[in-house]
This record gives structure tokens, C-alpha cells and sequence, in this order.
């Protein structure tokens, strides 16, 4: 199994139950393919630095997860076919990464 990283941007004008069904769904499918999730988070709402689809915010999660191809494919194309996801992101890790990401401790700052 290698490391992975997904950011996810969401579309602002969507309910926020349809981002949490599709990141529970998101989850679901890494499990059940013998992954694991080691980490998600939800970073809330940012403003973009220049416009996508004519929205100038977005709502970005991060969920770091074990898997393999196979998880990543199928993830891949779910992103493709939802209109709800403006831009998304994998990174390749080098290891497991569990502790709170920077903008995490920023909001704990704040």
C-alpha cells in the first residue's frame, strides 16, 4: 500500500450534507478496497486566488489514506464526474501522516 494525500475543492453554492456524503462516500470506497483513512480534514471555506467557474471561495478538504492504484483509479473517476468538485489534487507521500496539517494548527490559533 503507498501514501497518498487528496485535497478536494468543493463548490460553495452546494449543501454541505452533499460535501459530507461525498467524502463519507469517498471514504467508504478506500475502506472497503483494504485501505485506510489516517487522516481528514476540513479546512472550511477560502477564498481562491483568482476565480474558478465563476466562484471566488471554495471549500477544501484533505484526507490523507493508505491504498493502492486500484483505489486511486476509482477515485479518480468519481472526482471526474462530479460537478461539485471544482479542482482536487493526489500527493504521492513518503509516509503515514496523521498530525494536524498547518492550516489545522492556524485555525486552533485563531
Amino acid at each position: 500500500m503507498k501514501f497518498y494525500e487528496l485535497l478536494l475543492m468543493f463548490d460553495v453554492n452546494q449543501d454541505e450534507s452533499t460535501t459530507t456524503s461525498t467524502v463519507d462516500k469517498y471514504k467508504s470506497i478506500i475502506e472497503n478496497k483494504k485501505g485506510s483513512v489516517d487522516r481528514q480534514e476540513d479546512w472550511g471555506t477560502i477564498k481562491l486566488a483568482y476565480m474558478i467557474n465563476k466562484n471566488n471561495k471554495a471549500r477544501y478538504i484533505l484526507l490523507n489514506f493508505q491504498g493502492n492504484n486500484e483505489i486511486l483509479d476509482e477515485l479518480t473517476n468519481l472526482i471526474k464526474f462530479n460537478d461539485s468538485i471544482i479542482r482536487h489534487i493526489f500527493i504521492n507521500q513518503e509516509q503515514k501522516i496523521t498530525e494536524p496539517s498547518i492550516m489545522m494548527s492556524n485555525k486552533e490559533r485563531a
